[in-house]
């Protein structure tokens, strides 16, 4: 049995109310424990002076599917790509988050029909857990739940989907948008029926959170708005958020774990929709509604980035832009579209500050408890960018000097130049680490170091009883930059520049419970639907995995 104590280290553990104090840390059979079961084969980590906090979780990323592929087809020989991305490879990923303090990410964005290419992926990327989500808002198998609000017959098939692809949950996704599209006409309102079915797109959004609700799933509705980073996404996302409201839902969680999701509906990469650098509307919603909650979507302004997306308006958007870069399309059968190029970010762009400025300006004015820190990974920022954010957020001096070389016009106009708020260490913990796993439900598991929780945690060369983290920023960005050990179930994966990647980590997946007395006729119906007009059958998405990779939460 592998057991580790880090001692006398000063421990951040938000969950479990501990913010700055000095204590030990037991971690046996992957396990934190209250003592050990013998002293035999023990390890020790000396962390007097440093800091301890849970390892982090990243709630929004794009790194396990079909359309990775293609960015690195397209980077292929592009020398910024390759410089900053080094191919976007398996290994790399991992030792980006790793180094970052990551023990989980989540895959945000697969079609059903490409599930397997993503569990191919998800095996070999190495020691981190993680898991994935099913877009499902263009499945016409579904066409009858939503027109008719059926939610215990979609439950049934929903559940049963996730059972078939080892999925954790489901997104919702510019729902039939590639229906309008057969017209060459790009959607401009949630609330206009298509040619070819009987329901809205919002139709979609409501249904989508019911069946997720019915289900009882670890993670809510994991939300993409349409149009985003234009005016139109400001528009859907009012919309959007009034009507899931208006259902009165609460979160249902199917699972024995003590800490539970809060929300009912969690909104992706929330820098993205304000595209005018007005963020009140949507900070007095979510601070008068708690069971809502969003990842924020942090700009890096890296030399280049990847762009992974399956929305219409924003590629459209790009292409009657100043973007050089390649694009490439997909259609995937009654799933959706998918569009991948390369582009830049740049601080003499007012539109790119903006979006830039709506993540910090969402931070400093939300609970970290309803807000997850993301990148949109790959697409916003590369997570080698998280010591320099985290400095944006902790001190205005750092976020000024930052600021200083952005569009003119920008600066004149955006309220951030005049805000002075600042998060605390603790606060950064919160949004990182802690609020990141209870949004997916697995807050019992990760985010914290109470008893029973897995052993993934991080050794920080900081003491934060010496520094002032507001008047010495540089001390904070250097140990986040270079965490001292990064640990996982007991096992150290990160010893100062070493790594241990032989492991492979586990892919979590649930499939919640749907109560509905004659499931197999349910079940029967959408075979037959598929038999009749897919060029799939349903039985195809099966599949094959060796059960120990595997970790079922619900």
């Amino acid at each position: 049995m592998v057991k580790l104590l880090v001692k006398n280290g000063f421990v951040f553990d938000p969950v479990n109310n501990i913010e700055g104090e000095t204590k030990d840390i037991l971690i046996e059979n992957g396990k934190i424990v209250e003592k050990f079961t013998n002293k035999n084969d023990l390890k020790e980590i000396d962390a007097k002076g440093k800091t301890v906090v849970p390892s982090a979780v990243d709630t929004h990323t794009h790194i396990a599917s079909q359309q990775v592929n293609w960015a690195r087809l397209l980077g292929s020989e592009n020398k910024d790509f390759q410089d900053i991305w080094k191919g976007l490879t398996l290994e790399n990923i991992a030792k980006s988050y790793i180094s970052n303090g990551y023990t989980f990410i989540l895959e945000a964005n697969v079609f059903p029909s490409l599930s397997k290419q993503t569990i191919f992926d998800l095996k070999r990327l190495p020691v981190l857990d993680k898991a994935y989500l099913l877009n499902i808002s263009n499945l016409w198998t579904l066409e009858l739940e939503f027109q008719r609000g059926k939610v215990e017959n979609g439950a049934v098939f929903l559940s049963d989907l996730l059972n078939k692809v080892k999925g954790f949950g489901f997104k919702a996704y510019n729902p039939f948008e590639a229906e309008y599209w057969n017209w060459k006409k790009v959607r401009n309102s949630l609330t206009e029926k298509g040619r070819l079915f009987n329901f809205t797109p919002m139709d979609v959004y409501e249904n989508l959170t019911k069946f997720v609700e019915s289900l009882g799933l670890p993670h809510s509705i994991h939300a993409h708005i349409e149009g985003y980073e234009s005016v139109l996404s400001k528009e859907n996302l009012v919309l959007i958020l009034n009507k899931i409201k208006s259902l009165g839902l609460k979160p249902n969680t199917n699972n024995s774990l003590e800490i539970k999701r809060s929300q009912i509906f969690h909104l992706a990469h929330a820098s993205a929709y304000n595209s005018d650098g007005d963020n009140s509307e949507l900070i007095k919603f979510f601070n008068e509604n708690h069971d809502f909650d969003m990842d924020l979507g942090f700009i890096g302004f890296d030399k280049l980035n990847p762009l992974i997306t399956s929305d219409r308006h924003l590629v459209n958007n790009l292409k009657s832009s100043e973007n050089a870069y390649k694009l490439i399309r997909s259609s995937v059968e009654s799933e959706g579209d998918s569009f991948i190029t390369l582009r830049k970010f740049r601080k003499k762009k007012g539109s790119d500050c903006i979006l830039w400025a709506n993540a910090i300006d969402l931070a400093l004015n939300i609970t970290p408890w309803q807000m997850q820190f993301s990148v949109n990974y790959p697409n916003y920022a590369n997570i080698t960018n998280v010591p320099e954010i985290a400095t944006w957020l902790l001190s205005n001096k750092a976020r000024e000097n930052f600021m200083n070389d952005m569009d003119a016009g920008f600066l004149k106009d955006n309220s951030l130049t005049s805000n002075d708020k600042i998060l605390t260490f603790n606060d950064f913990v919160i949004l990182t680490r802690s609020s990141p796993a209870k949004s997916l439900g697995i807050g019992s598991i990760k985010g914290n170091l109470g008893l029973g929780a897995d052993g993934d945690l991080n050794v920080l060369n900081l003491n934060l009883n010496d520094v002032d983290v507001l008047k010495d920023v540089e001390t904070l960005k250097k140990a986040l930059k270079n965490i001292e050990f990064v640990i996982k179930s007991g096992e150290i994966i990160k010893n100062q520049e070493k790594f241990n990647l032989s492991g492979s980590g586990k892919i979590f997946w649930a499939s919640g419970k749907a109560e509905k007395d004659d499931s197999k006729l349910v079940l029967t119906k959408k075979k037959e639907f598929y038999q009749k007009y897919y060029s799939i059958f349903y039985d195809s998405y099966d599949i094959t995995i060796d059960n120990n990779i595997l970790r079922k939460i619900a």
